[in-house]
């Protein structure tokens, strides 16, 4: 091999070796953004439990009033 084509050779492996470091790099963003989002996606999950036990409880309210209002109805 030629002194020419060592150094293409290693200019070549230089490239390389940069591209997989910026490759890594956009990964480790693209990781932290999807943990970022995991994070978030769990806590409007958390947040719809506790909308539900809200909805349910005014279910079981209305439920009541409506019974209420049915007894009254048959008296009268």
């Amino acid at each position: 091999m030629t002194v020419e084509q060592t150094h293409f050779i290693t200019d070549m492996l230089r490239g390389i070796r940069q591209d997989v470091a910026d490759v890594r790099t956009r990964m480790t963003g693209i990781e932290l953004r999807q943990s970022a989002m995991e994070q978030r996606l769990l806590g409007i999950d958390t947040h719809l439990v506790a909308v539900q036990h809200g909805v349910d409880g005014m279910s079981a309210d209305m439920r009541r009033v409506q019974q209420r209002l049915e007894l009254v109805d048959g008296e009268g």
